[in-house]
């Protein structure tokens, strides 16, 4: 339902809005989140995701109403001609909410998990949500963390296509840093928090011979952004 969604808003985007728009739009996107991905890449799929997540439901583009998200201009020019479903589907993702997430799975001693569902915890607000499983949390453990965006959908919420899942040893590092960050009032865009440990697991996952200690280090990071390019094409 929802990969169809994204489907459709890509292809009407790039007739309505043009091919250049996507592409320029790439590069914005890879630039903070960790640099241009590859197939070869084992996240590649994911991370492709997380830009059309973004694109469609984040990301401002000038029209004739102003800045508009290609989601919320396909809403506006079409919205007339969609079942009441799609109208909601769409304002769902428009309302999504992309964070980093503690998976706490469909176990829980304060709160039941409904059947069908798994609860997550907000790492930025403390917030719980129980969302619709999917076939995508498979492996997953109990305070695990992933990136992820959850849409609300009659009264429900659902995982989006988009998630960045991080090492299970990286969590107390992760964890500590939101701390660190929230008492000091310095974390007001969870977005750019999200892009940065997004650019540490996908050099996690290029350089496996450098210890996580070393990648996920929020003191001395491990590639800046002045090296990025030699991080897109590290020596094998």
């Amino acid at each position: 339902m929802i990969q169809q969604l994204i489907d459709h808003l890509l292809s009407w985007s790039a007739h309505a809005i043009g091919d250049a728009d996507i592409v320029a739009a790439k590069h914005e996107y890879f630039a903070q989140s960790g640099g241009e991905v590859h197939e070869n890449d084992r996240s590649f799929e994911q991370r492709m995701q997380g830009f059309f997540n973004w694109y469609l439901f984040d990301r401002r583009v000038r029209s004739d109403r102003g800045e508009q998200s290609p989601a919320q201009r396909f809403l506006n020019e079409r919205g007339a001609q969609l079942g009441n479903a799609e109208r909601d589907l769409i304002a769902g993702g428009m309302s999504s909410r992309l964070a980093l997430y503690e998976f706490r799975g469909r176990r829980s001693l304060l709160r039941r998990v409904p059947s069908g569902m798994v609860r997550v915890r907000d790492l930025f607000t403390g917030d719980s949500y129980d969302v619709l499983e999917r076939q995508q949390m498979f492996g997953l453990e109990s305070g695990d963390v992933i990136e992820a965006r959850l849409i609300p959908v009659a009264s429900k919420w659902h995982f989006s296509s988009s998630f960045i899942f991080h090492p299970r040893e990286a969590r107390r590092t992760i964890v500590k840093e939101i701390k660190k960050r929230l008492k000091a009032l310095s974390l007001s865009d969870p977005r750019s928090f999200c892009w940065e440990v997004s650019r540490m697991a996908l050099q996690a996952e290029r350089f496996r011979n450098v210890p996580l200690t070393a990648i996920y280090n929020f003191e001395t990071p491990f590639l800046g952004h002045k090296r990025i390019r030699a991080e897109q094409h590290p020596e094998t």
